[in-house]
């Protein structure tokens, strides 16, 4: 591990930041300056490329949609380097379904320069969720948020706009074009086949949302978008300059979806008022799907809201980079402390830890180049470190990583569990070594974090060593290539002041041999 330069900080104007969702049917990207109370879109784009395809399923992708989608994020990435935007990009569906998703995410980073990130499908709801949120005033009612893409469908379920329920089902625009109706023939039997396929797939989460109950359904994305201008048209021989918030009834609805299906085939369907043409084809397979939705939630009437994915990527990346504040809650700070309380960690304990070590990260970061932006994570691992305890306390470390692997978390992205969980594994015995396969496969910058994080918990736990949460702050000086910082004791005996000081004494090595500098706790 090499010394860390100490850095010298410089302001600059608001920044810009590129969200990308790249999609089965389509990719999108949405370019905002971020400001102190929001983001103004610089620029909005959108490329039909058809990413995921197949009769049998979205298992492969084929080197002509391939070369699509990576053509499209070539255009994009030039859009976005124009206004000097930081990108972030996500794929959904057909990349993580697909067996060869690495020729296309490979191609992306290694020819046009885009690191993709490929989330889940529950993740993948939370930020069409978070997306939504900031199109349409949510009040204190439960909201029903119905998003069909080209490969799953996504539900929310918030009250207060807090998270109650988050789930995806594959069943897609496009994956049920394929499957059912090639082309966008509707033919009767195909039609009856594909209803009796998607009321079968939504039943169980059907029979959940209705359990929990909600009072006003939100749709989202391109198959909604496009229902809600035929309606739009149908009804008032227009379509709005801005459909978001526009309502419609199921009424409505039925009427037009009876419209679409009479079409004798997708050409016909593009002479609807108001029909989009490159969807006129999978708009029978996504109406179909929210039909069945409707019927089985018994939905009267819907809104829909031109935020979606891309949105909520945009705003997720801000709030990461601590440019907006987050709304009411923190999707990935509540599903870590819901984990951790299902393994029974001590969180008075452990939520200690995590705000000294959110503290000593703070003052590391004034006087070193590294990475303040990694707050979540610290207090993420540091919450989380003893969940192994659930296992069996010999060894918790190791069981605390396999726990955190594999709970799903919400709120991070796949390699940000990764790195949890290894500093969760790091936070006591041994250090990172290269033989570790888990830590070897990281990135060097990655690999950094980790041991920086790691070395920050060993000491945060030292300092509560006594378990009375009796060091209440501490502050940090640094001189002479010697960090020395200076607990704050409130509470608590002279005797576990004293054990406090010597256990994190004893855990300053890790931390001293990352920054390249003598650490010492002052008595």
């Amino acid at each position: 591990m090499g010394r860390i330069e100490v850095k010298s900080k410089n302001s600059g104007e608001n920044p810009v930041i590129a969200a990308i969702d790249v999609g089965t049917n389509s990719v999108h990207m949405v370019v905002a300056r971020i400001g102190a109370h929001g983001f103004h879109v610089l620029s909005s784009e959108k490329e039909v490329v058809r990413l995921g395809s197949g009769a049998k399923g979205m298992d492969h992708l084929t080197p002509e949609a391939i070369n699509r989608a990576v053509d499209a994020l070539g255009r994009m990435k030039r859009i976005a380097d124009a206004h000097n935007a930081d990108i972030r990009a996500v794929a959904t569906s057909a990349v993580r379904e697909a067996s060869n998703a690495s020729d296309f995410l490979n191609r992306a980073r290694d020819e046009v320069g885009i690191s993709v990130e490929v989330i889940s499908g529950n993740e993948e709801a939370r930020l069409i969720h978070l997306g939504v949120q900031q199109s349409l005033a949510f009040g204190a009612e439960p909201v029903l948020t119905i998003d069909i893409g080209g490969g799953s469908t996504e539900f929310c379920i918030s009250v207060k706009g807090r998270l109650r329920l988050a789930q995806s089902l594959k069943v897609g625009a496009v994956r049920l074009t394929d499957a059912f109706v090639p082309g966008g023939d509707a033919g009767e039997g195909a039609v009856r086949r594909l209803r009796a396929h998607v009321s079968s797939v939504i039943a169980p989460l059907a029979y959940e949302i209705r359990e929990m109950g909600f009072s006003r359904v939100v749709v989202s994305s391109g198959t909604s978008e496009t229902i809600a201008r035929l309606i739009a048209h149908d009804r008032d021989g227009r379509v709005p300059l801005s459909m978001n918030g526009f309502s419609f009834s199921k009424s409505e609805f039925t009427a037009i979806m009876r419209k679409v299906l009479n079409c004798e085939d997708s050409k016909a369907r593009q002479d609807l008022p108001g029909m989009d043409s490159k969807r006129s084809d999978i708009i029978v397979a996504g109406g179909v799907i929210l039909e069945e939705v409707a019927k089985a939630l018994r939905i009267d009437a819907f809104e829909f809201s031109e935020y979606a994915l891309r949105e909520g990527v945009l705003i997720d990346a801000a709030q990461h980079k601590g440019l907006l504040d987050a709304d009411a809650v923190d999707a990935g700070l509540g599903s870590v402390l819901r984990l951790a309380e299902r393994c029974s960690v001590d969180m008075a304990h452990s939520g200690h830890v995590a705000m000294l070590s959110r503290k000593i990260l703070t003052l590391v970061s004034r006087k070193f180049d590294v990475d303040s932006s990694l707050s979540r994570l610290v207090e993420a691992a540091a919450l989380l470190a003893n969940v192994g305890n659930a296992v069996a306390y010999s060894k918790h470390h190791h069981h605390s990583y396999y726990i955190i692997r594999n709970a799903d978390l919400m709120g991070f992205t796949d390699e940000e569990i990764e790195v949890i969980a290894l500093t969760a594994r790091y936070h006591r015995k041994s250090a990172p070594k290269p033989s570790h396969a888990d830590f070897s496969r990281m990135t060097e910058e990655r690999q950094h974090d980790i041991e920086l994080m790691a070395g920050i918990i060993r000491i945060a736990t030292g300092l509560d060593r006594s378990h009375d949460q009796s060091v209440e702050d501490l502050s940090m000086t640094f001189r002479n290539d010697v960090i020395t910082f200076v607990p704050r004791h409130t509470g608590g005996t002279a005797e576990s002041a004293a054990l406090n000081v010597f256990a994190a004494q004893e855990r300053v090595g890790m931390l001293q041999e990352f920054l390249g500098a003598t650490v010492s706790i002052a008595t």
